[in-house]
């Protein structure tokens, strides 16, 4: 009876051995595994990039990797793996904590940049130059309307001028007229004068 016990397996144990063989995974156990996502409660994502310096070693991207939180927006030094912050684009990523996006250092990354701003400055010095050019045409109007200014001004003292001799013969010509008309007024009384005086003595 010893013997018997010994040898004989306990009921089940065989199927449990032989799930565990197919399957690596015991009958007991049918559901699928958590992962450390499915435990932690938020929103956002556990999987991270790490991107910045730790314990004096500088770490530019390194990831995904799971974290012990969820995020839904950077916290130096990590990265949530979501569509915004994916640094798939860039071929040599550094996360630029100032703007919140991945940036390239990669060499060709670099050389885009230099031609980048050198179109910048090409197209910055093109428009100066119409500025300029706009500057000097105003600078010519203002300068022929400051001619136009000083002929109208010119014209303005001439007519002036002219104004004040045809007042003066205006004067000249109303001073003449009441002397005339005084004058005759004279005259004539002089004229009765002398015809009474000449008729009298007559």
């Amino acid at each position: 009876m010893t013997e018997e016990t010994a040898n004989t397996p306990v009921q089940g144990a065989e199927t449990e051995q032989q799930n565990v063989a197919n399957n690596g995974q015991s009958g007991n156990t049918e559901q699928k595994s958590k992962t450390l996502n499915d435990v932690l409660p938020g929103e956002g994502t556990n999987l991270v990039y790490i991107s910045g310096m730790l314990q004096g070693q500088q770490v530019n991207c390194e990831g995904p990797i799971e974290y012990t939180r969820k995020l839904d927006h950077p916290q130096w030094p990590f990265i949530p793996a979501l569509p915004q912050y994916d640094p798939s684009k860039c071929k040599t990523p550094t996360f630029d904590w100032g703007k919140g996006q991945w940036k390239d250092e990669s060499e060709e990354a670099r050389v885009k940049q230099l031609n980048d701003l050198t179109e910048k400055v090409a197209s910055i010095t093109t428009d100066v130059g119409k500025i300029q050019e706009t500057q000097e045409a105003a600078a010519q109007e203002n300068e022929a309307s400051d001619k136009k200014d000083d002929q109208v001004f010119k014209l303005i003292s001439a007519m002036n001028v002219q104004l004040g001799v045809i007042n003066t013969k205006l004067s000249q010509v109303t001073s003449k007229d009441n002397e005339a008309s005084t004058k005759p007024a004279v005259s004539a009384q002089n004229t009765q004068n002398g015809t009474t005086t000449e008729g009298g003595a007559q």
